[in-house]
């Protein structure tokens, strides 16, 4: 945790603390930001970070010893009353505090506070306010980061260009979902590259489930196929990209293909152009001018999930900013240093289409860092 950064951030948001809270692991937002992940932490605590002045943890007495790389003074307890007492003494004078809360739970990726820790520390008469543009700086990536990213997109890069010649060989013979699954694990783990579930292959009417599991099912003829791939490298961020292919399809697929690549197409045109304006957009703004584009087509009631999502380093969707005003209302910005994809989908049925690029933001604008799909694949 980078204290100054933190504390530079509570100043110009005008907010007098910072309090990461979390119990068990419910608050995994504080964990990442503390480079807590993976200890052993069984009782609760707060970890205070003041817009000015030395940061203060309140732990438990069993566990004083898992915190020995954060600053600042560590206030111990054991009884409920001494961590009450801590709060009471260390918190409550600030008057007003960000937490990894929403209101509404508008947006449940950054409510992880439960509601009864809201109301003790209101009960305090404590201001609790959202952390969410306050932990976004601590999602963007090293330019370290941006180059491992970039390996592991050279990965699914290989492994799709194997996947689709393993599929065209046995086209007499069609290899089953499994199999061509199995054929991009292969290339990934040649590369050192490793993901937290495999990558989804679907063909036919499979693909119009955005999170089919993979099976037996044979390629078809006028049949599309669907792959969606993610991996990273074992201490960088992930690479996610899906990618279409077809086997003499028909006119209505292009057609639909050809919308959902336009509305790809046009998020990043907003982006690109907020930018160049000036202007940070919203992640719920880029999923808006998507829709729009599907909506338009008449293909609006088959979207079934958000046009993108943060990319992270432990699970492929992060907890910054979303691409989303259809599952929730992603009110935060888009900030240089973050990462997110760009997938809008449509699944009519009997198939499914999505296009899925990953784009890193820089100040100057978005790079695309993974191949941009302009035709669907043709088998």
């Amino acid at each position: 945790m980078d204290i100054s950064k933190a504390q530079q951030a509570l100043q110009e948001a005008n907010l007098p603390g910072w309090l990461l809270y979390s119990f068990q692991g419910s608050n995994p937002l504080a964990l990442e930001a503390l480079g807590l992940q993976g200890r052993m932490l069984s009782r609760r605590f707060a970890y205070l970070i003041p817009a000015r002045g030395e940061p203060v943890l309140i732990v438990h007495a069993i566990e004083k010893t898992s915190f020995p790389d954060l600053p600042g003074q560590k206030v111990v307890f054991a009884g409920w009353e001494q961590f009450v007492g801590a709060l009471q003494t260390h918190v409550a004078p600030l008057g007003r505090v960000a937490m990894e809360y929403h209101p509404g739970g508008g947006i449940p990726y950054l409510s992880r506070v439960d509601a009864g820790t809201l109301e003790l520390l209101r009960g305090m008469g404590l201001e609790v306010v959202s952390s969410a543009e306050i932990l976004l700086r601590f999602q963007t990536w090293s330019p370290a980061d941006l180059a491992s990213h970039k390996r592991a997109a050279a990965g699914i890069e290989a492994a799709l260009e194997h996947a689709l010649g393993f599929v065209r060989a046995r086209l007499e013979t069609p290899p089953s979902e499994r199999e061509v699954q199995a054929e991009i694990c292969k290339v990934f783990e040649a590369r050192g590259l490793v993901f937290d579930h495999p990558p989804m292959v679907a063909y036919g009417p499979n693909a119009a489930n955005p999170h089919h599991s993979v099976g037996e099912s044979r390629l078809q003829r006028g049949q599309v196929m669907l792959i969606d791939l993610w991996c990273r490298e074992p201490q960088g961020p992930y690479a996610d990209v899906t990618w279409m292919a077809g086997w003499e399809v028909s006119d209505e697929v292009q057609q639909a293909w050809q919308v959902v690549r336009t509305a790809r197409d046009t998020a990043l045109e907003v982006c690109r152009q907020s930018l160049a304006q000036g202007r940070l957009p919203r992640g719920f703004e880029l999923d808006r001018a998507a829709r729009r584009v599907i909506e338009k087509a008449g293909l609006g009631a088959a979207i079934l999930h958000r046009t993108g999502h943060h990319l992270g380093f432990g699970a492929t969707h992060g907890n910054g900013t979303h691409l989303d005003d259809l599952e929730t209302h992603d009110t935060r910005p888009l900030i240089p240093g973050l990462a997110f994809t760009i997938e809008p989908g449509v699944y009519p049925g009997p198939f499914g289409i999505r296009s899925e690029i990953n784009v890193f933001l820089h100040p100057s604008g978005p790079e695309v860092t993974t191949g941009l799909q302009s035709e669907m694949e043709p088998l």
